[in-house]
């Protein structure tokens, strides 16, 4: 009996050993494929796609964004600069289990900057990448988070190399406002003006008046070109109108719009011209005067000056109720009286004595300041740059304040 209980125990015991052994073994199993899957998921290379970085590479394949020169060393024999890798190349990865290091922020230097001395090398220091050897600035971290493939505002060349570009100066009256002021001419006008001849596209007709046809943007027209002018193909005109005649000042000129040759005249035919800018109604029988680009070359500013000309406003441009900024007077002072274009004149009502007896003299009273945007040798025409009181009126005095260098 005894010795059948021994074997008894003895079957049992193999019984457990067995199954203990199968359970581990089915357990190592386990592991063993999940570790083998672990390293087979670790991928040992990667193609480059269209918007991948170093820096991204390093966050998704090691974890961390500053590993990315693991990855630049293995692959010096396909990547240039870390900061340009291509759509197609293949970059090889580092092994499951290396141990990495950390990438130093390098610092931050200008470009063109004295490189400072090297400090000794040592072997766990990374080298700041560069592709040409000459220092290269790196912004500071969330400035620019790590290398990219898009194109970025560093400079390398030394600031003594860079290209510096001027703004070119601005003239002190604008070529558009000096184009279409109105000015005051000679009795009758300029001298040899040409005409317009006929308007091709009739846009609109007048009606109620003479047969006249009025040009509107890109029309085209005959012209007749001023004296001694050969209207060659691109040259272009100033077309004009008669304004009021002002007594012992001149004839005010209107132009109304700017028009560019297509065809010279030719077999004694008429030269067709298109209109490209307009300030006004553009009609048949109009003037033309040559182009004129004076005002771009009045550079500066005007200079404040104490000036003993004093002049009065004859007349405002177009009549209106209440002159205001942008409005045009004639003034009778001239090119010969040294008026240059950008001048700057104070329109004042001049002190005077009260209405209040026993009270003291009213002090000059500044109305509104104008420049002059046209001066010739029969008088002034000012604009109104700035406005304190509407009361602008023929007779109003005119004092110029500043003066062009």
């Amino acid at each position: 009996m005894l010795s059948r209980a021994v074997r008894t125990e003895r079957h049992h015991l193999r019984i457990r050993a067995s199954r203990v052994a199968l359970w581990g073994a089915l357990a190592f199993a386990l592991l063993g494929t999940k570790t083998l899957s672990a390293q087979e998921a670790t991928p040992r290379s990667h193609t480059v796609k269209r918007g991948d970085t170093l820096w991204d590479l390093a966050k998704l394949y090691l974890g961390d964004s500053f590993l990315w020169p693991e990855i630049y060393r293995l692959n010096t024999d396909v990547i240039d600069d870390p900061h340009w890798i291509y759509p197609g190349e293949i970059l090889k990865l580092p092994a499951p289990g290396a141990t990495p290091t950390v990438a130093e922020a390098p610092p931050v230097q200008q470009a063109g900057e004295p490189t400072p001395p090297a400090a000794p090398p040592t072997p766990a220091a990374t080298p700041a990448p560069t592709a040409t050897g000459a220092p290269v600035y790196e912004p500071p971290i969330g400035v620019l988070d790590g290398p990219t493939v898009f194109p970025t505002s560093r400079i390398d060349a030394p600031i003594s190399k860079r290209k510096t570009y001027v703004t070119a100066p601005m003239p002190t009256v604008k070529l558009g406002t000096f184009l279409s002021a109105p000015y005051v001419e000679r009795g009758g006008g300029p001298r040899g003006a040409g005409h317009v001849v006929k308007v091709l596209n009739l846009s609109v007709t007048i009606s109620g008046r003479d047969p006249k046809a009025r040009a509107q943007l890109h029309d085209d027209i005959f012209i007749s070109p001023p004296v001694g002018s050969a209207a060659a193909e691109g040259e272009r005109y100033i077309t004009y109108k008669f304004g009021p005649y002002l007594d012992d000042v001149g004839q005010v000129v209107i132009p109304t719009g700017i028009v560019q040759v297509t065809r010279a005249p030719r077999d004694r035919e008429a030269a067709i011209a298109q209109v490209i800018g307009m300030f006004g109604e553009i009609e048949a029988d109009q003037r033309l005067l040559p182009y004129d680009s004076t005002a771009l070359h009045t550079i500066g500013h005007p200079e404040p000056i104490v000036d003993s000309i004093v002049t009065e406003v004859h007349a405002v441009n177009g009549n209106p109720v209440l002159p205001s900024v942008q409005d045009y007077l004639f003034v009778d002072v001239t090119s010969r009286d040294g008026i240059k274009i950008g001048d700057e004149f104070v329109l004042f009502e001049p002190h005077s004595k009260s209405d209040v007896s026993g009270a003291p003299a009213n002090p000059e009273i500044v109305i509104a300041r104008g420049q002059a945007v046209r001066v010739t040798r029969y008088g002034t025409t000012l604009m109104i740059i700035g406005e304190r009181h509407p009361k602008i009126e023929p007779g109003t005095l005119a004092r110029r304040v500043a003066s062009m260098p």
